[in-house]
């Protein structure tokens, strides 16, 4: 195993492990388009954001990472969908993005809007897994008017009972450093045991992003602060969510989500896990583009 982790850890990404990967491709083929990364000053702060299809004069599709992941997550994804402008920020305080002093759903919500203001995006389609459907939520209950739709997956609703939940839970990622490395292979466990079928390119992903973060379950704290029923009725545009079969952390807890949006459409990716955008980003990529061509553009 630790072959396999130290080769992950040094392997730098490659978009063509795509192809090999992904059994159904969306459209026929695999965008061949590398994602390009720049650099935002918003009023937020520094952000950093990877963009496809940034001269595409479409839609715009935002996708919203989990904690403590950055926009690689949605790499595969990004990939499989064309015809759209896609944006996929670093969220603040992960990636290449500057930290905020707040470390709320709120402020980070609100980064991204300064992050659209800047890029002159005027309205958006969203898509967010896990803390990035937090994320996602909070923008669209805050800003309806710019927000075109909203996809939610594996996203939880946090209220009362599931902040006390979550205040008195281990934190994910706190793994005490050993000098033998040892710390790696604990990470490289804990998190395969939430995989359907760990795979090591996607775990060598994740556990690059927990390296690279000072405080990688800085996220988890926020999520336990926020307040999801505070939003309840804010957004009233079209809703998808999306539940992972095999996510134990956010499929028990899947219809509180739902019964937020009346409207919402519901889709139960059946080899989902807590990476589907990794796992599964061929079924993923086709949820949301079935759910835009069924309810949103028709």
């Amino acid at each position: 195993m630790w072959c396999s982790i130290i080769h992950c850890l040094l392997r730098k990404p490659d978009a063509s492990w795509i192809e090999s990967r992904t059994l159904t491709r969306i459209g026929g083929h695999v965008s061949g388009t590398e994602p390009t990364p720049m650099y935002v000053q918003t009023r937020s702060g520094r952000m950093h954001a990877a963009t496809v299809g940034g001269d595409i004069d479409g839609p715009c599709l935002v996708l919203l990472h989990q904690t403590p992941r950055s926009w690689d997550e949605f790499r595969a994804v990004a990939g499989l969908i064309e015809g759209y402008r896609i944006v996929m920020p670093d969220l603040p305080g992960y990636g290449a993005s500057q930290a905020l002093p707040d470390n709320t759903i709120e402020s980070s919500a609100a980064a991204v809007l300064t992050l659209l203001d800047e890029l002159r995006v005027p309205c958006a389609h969203l898509v967010g897994h896990h803390f990035g459907g937090l994320v996602a939520y909070q923008l669209a209950v805050s800003a309806p008017q710019r927000v075109l739709s909203l996809v939610l997956s594996s996203t939880p609703f946090i209220d009362e009972g599931e902040r006390r939940r979550r205040r008195t839970a281990q934190p994910f990622n706190d793994i005490a450093v050993q000098t033998d490395g040892g710390h790696l292979a604990r990470l490289w466990q804990r998190r395969a045991e939430y995989l359907a079928h760990p795979d090591p390119e996607v775990q060598g992903r994740y556990v690059r992003d927990v390296l690279a973060h000072p405080d990688p379950d800085r996220g988890h704290a926020a999520v336990a602060a926020y307040r999801s029923e505070d939003g309840v009725g804010g957004y009233s545009g079209p809703v998808l969510c999306i539940a992972s079969a095999r996510d134990p952390r956010a499929y028990p807890r899947h219809s509180r989500i739902m019964a937020a949006f009346p409207q919402a459409r519901e889709y139960v990716l059946g080899d989902g896990d807590i990476a589907s955008p990794e796992t599964c980003p061929a079924e993923f990529a086709r949820a949301i583009l079935d759910f835009h061509a069924d309810v949103v553009l028709r």
